[in-house]
């Protein structure tokens, strides 16, 4: 999995756009679930699922990722498993490691 920071002109100002680039593995719809803190059900979302490497203290090791993405962006893309795609992507960090959703 890689990513790239991609400058376009929109609307006459520079915006930055992240692409992630990653071959899909697998793709499924998570399960319904209920936020405990605020006891609202929610509706799992569509995740695809690629590999990364990941640095560990006895070296670099290939763990699975997902990435949650929205349905429309699921349905386009349940055809492409086990082709490299790059679809544009927000960051969060948890952990100190970063993760990524599509948008």
């Amino acid at each position: 999995m890689c990513y790239e920071i991609i400058t376009e002109k929109v609307k006459k100002r520079n915006q930055m756009k992240l692409l992630l680039e990653i071959k899909i593995e697998n793709i499924f719809k998570a399960n319904d679930f209920t936020d405990e803190k605020t006891g609202q059900h929610k509706i799992g979302k569509w995740k695809i699922q690629g590999f990364d490497n990941v640095e560990t203290e006895n070296g670099m090791k290939m763990k699975l990722v997902d990435v949650s993405v929205p349905d429309e962006v699921a349905f386009k893309l349940k055809e492409q498993i086990g082709k490299v795609v790059t679809i544009p992507v927000g960051t969060y960090v948890n952990n100190g490691r970063a993760g990524f959703y599509g948008l």
